[in-house]
Order: C-alpha cells, then sequence, then structure tokens
C-alpha cells in the first residue's frame, strides 16, 4: 500500500465522520464510519475494528467493517451483519417479540417454555411451571430452534425471575452469534419495511 492509500485510510478513519445524511418520509438516515465501537456492542460485534453505523428512524445499525486486500492488493471493504440498536432514551439490542415459530430444543425444555423475547444479548422465557423455571435458574446453556430448523447452542445467565418469567443474558461462539444477528436484523426489516423502502 502506497503513503498516498495509507494516509486515505489514516483520515477516513481518523475520527466519526458522516458519509450521507439524508431525509426520506419524515425519517432521518444517517451513515457514519468510526473506530469507536460503544461498550455496549463491542462484545456482540467480536473483535471488528472499523464499525459503519447506520441510523434509520429511531434505530442503529452497527454493521463491522472489515478490510482484505483483493487479488490485486486493493483494499476490500466488506460489512458485517449488523447489530439492530433501538434507542428511545437508552440504547440496547433491539428485542424480538412474540415470535411463536421460537422454540427450545432441550429435551427437558422443549414444549414447557415459551420464548417471549429475544435479542443478541438476551432473551425472555415463560417456563410452564415452578418446576422448570427452578431447572432454568440451575441452567448455563440452552439450544434454540430457529425458524429454518437451524439449532444455536447459546450460554445463559439468569438476571432476574419475576411472574414465571425468567430474563437472561445470552453468549455464543461467533458463528451462533452472527447467525442470530442475522435472524434478528431479517426480522427487523420484516417487521419495519418502512425504514428499508428506499434504502440500498
Amino acid at each position: 500500500m502506497t503513503d498516498a492509500e495509507r494516509g486515505f485510510f489514516a483520515e477516513l478513519f481518523d475520527e466519526n465522520i458522516q458519509v450521507a445524511p439524508a431525509v426520506q418520509d419524515g425519517l432521518n438516515h444517517m451513515i457514519s464510519v468510526t473506530t469507536e465501537v460503544p461498550q455496549l456492542i463491542a462484545s456482540l460485534l467480536g473483535k471488528a475494528k472499523f464499525t459503519l453505523l447506520a441510523e434509520v428512524g429511531n434505530y442503529k445499525l452497527w454493521f463491522p467493517l472489515e478490510m482484505s486486500l483483493d487479488e490485486f492488493g486493493q483494499p476490500n471493504p466488506v460489512l458485517g451483519i449488523p447489530e439492530v440498536l433501538e434507542y428511545c432514551g437508552a440504547e440496547r439490542s433491539w428485542r424480538l417479540q412474540a415470535e411463536p415459530e421460537l422454540r427450545l430444543s432441550d429435551k427437558q425444555y422443549a414444549g414447557k417454555v415459551q420464548v417471549l423475547s429475544l435479542s443478541s444479548s438476551g432473551m425472555a422465557l415463560q417456563p410452564d411451571s415452578l418446576h422448570t423455571a427452578e431447572q432454568l435458574m440451575q441452567t448455563n446453556e440452552l439450544t434454540l430452534c430457529l425458524p429454518d430448523g437451524q439449532l444455536l447452542r447459546l450460554g445463559i445467565e439468569p438476571v432476574r425471575r419475576e411472574n414465571n418469567i425468567l430474563a437472561t443474558r445470552i453468549s455464543a461462539c461467533k458463528q451462533n452469534r452472527d447467525t442470530l444477528r442475522r435472524y434478528l436484523f431479517q426480522r427487523h426489516r420484516q417487521r419495519h419495511p418502512a425504514l428499508y423502502q428506499g434504502l440500498s
């Protein structure tokens, strides 16, 4: 890479830079590139050194951005699967609510636990009995079955239990984390199509 090319990338990724602001149908959209990965999503995006931030309505889409070299030695940016954050006061991972096709595939929990909500960082579970709730409180791994049949092994950490609803933090290997993020992003696009109209 030449000094001019290195200088270009140093300048491009030196700070938050607004790349493309737009207002469409009364919704503000903005795209920027940053080397600052917010603490809230750093663990969810893995080891991304650069991120592309797209602000769409009340949501922030954080795309991990990796740079690779093509066969001619030219820089080639590769966008990863975005982490969708919602912000209304405080930022948090977007939660998919009441998706009946989501289920746990572990034999001891199949048909006994309903997945009430799911995000990249956690899920809310409703067990069918006090006994099942107690078992879940002692569990540190679950297998989530996505509607397409993919099985995701997730580490869980119970955070709180209220009115027979268990809130948990989740963790996963990179492949499962990416699969979960892809699934959540697809569902977000399906549930909020107006936000994505005219964006390419």
